[in-house]
């Protein structure tokens, strides 16, 4: 079987909504359509179709991440996932790289030099149900987040986790249902991000000042998207994951993060991310 690579286009995201579609993933044509607007992707060809594919996202001069790595079921244990792996990777030889794997592909991204740092649970459930209900101080609320205040929104993101992503942000401000701020007598504590992924509702990215912040934004969220479909990707074995299942969100998947390069130090006064935007994009 002789496998080209080359540059994912606009034109092959059908084929890569196939693909996902042939592994059980959620991603509709939307999200494929946002993904590849933000990355550089790759798809592997045979002399018939599309067979693979992956995408790189740069978020800013050093950090990236690496994800949609998929191979057609029918073509796997060919190499065709190392040689999209090899390429993207190449683009990137000096830079620290951060991924979601599963059990099966952690193995070969250790090869890689990549390091598991912990667990990523995927909690989610098909109807939302009432949640429990945190008061706001009479000095809080949460309100839509204003566009002159994107700039710091992106400063804080970039501060919590390594990863600079004005395009996203500035995207999401636009498609996303809701992006929200717990302000706090005029000082935001957190920022929350409500929009349609995969099968329903994802509420992330979030980031909060603490997790008392957290859960206030959560439980805002909650009261609105009661009995739908609901989905939070966060960070595993910590006590904002394990008050997410008491609020009726279980977990029914845990990836594993890697990281190939030095792991990022978050410094204390930086907010948490507690809520990614995807397994894929970070």
């Amino acid at each position: 079987m002789t496998i080209e690579l080359r540059a994912m286009q606009p034109a092959d995201l059908e084929q890569g909504y196939r693909l996902s579609q042939q592994v059980s993933w959620p991603h509709r044509r939307e999200d494929w359509q946002q993904a590849l607007a933000h990355g550089e992707g790759l798809v592997a060809e045979n002399e018939q179709q599309i067979v693979g594919c992956a995408i790189l996202w740069p978020w800013g001069d050093t950090r990236s991440t690496l994800g949609l790595v998929i191979v057609d079921p029918a073509c796997q244990g060919k190499g065709i996932g190392k040689k999209l792996i090899d390429a993207l990777l190449a683009k990137v030889p000096n830079g620290n790289v951060r991924l979601h794997a599963t059990e099966m592909g952690q193995g070969l991204y250790e090869k890689y030099g990549f390091i598991a740092q912990g667990a990523i649970f995927q909690h989610q459930i098909a109807q939302l149900p009432e949640c429990e209900v945190l008061e706001l101080a009479e000095d809080e609320t949460i309100r839509p987040l204003r566009e002159d205040e994107l700039p710091t929104l992106i400063d804080k993101d970039n501060q919590s986790h390594g990863l600079y992503r004005p395009t996203l942000w500035k995207d999401l401000f636009v498609s996303a249902e809701s992006l929200l701020v717990l302000d706090k007598a005029g000082e935001i504590q957190g920022y929350m991000t409500l929009r349609k992924f995969g099968r329903g509702n994802v509420i992330g990215p979030l980031l909060a000042k603490d997790e008392q912040c957290a859960r206030k934004l959560f439980c805002y969220a909650a009261a609105h998207l009661q009995g739908q479909f609901v989905r939070m990707d966060t960070y595993g074995h910590t006590p904002f994951s394990d008050w997410l299942v008491t609020q009726g969100l279980p977990v029914i998947d845990a990836p594993v993060m890697m990281v190939r390069g030095l792991p990022w130090q978050r410094s204390p006064e930086a907010m948490i991310d507690f809520s990614f935007m995807s397994q894929a994009m970070g």
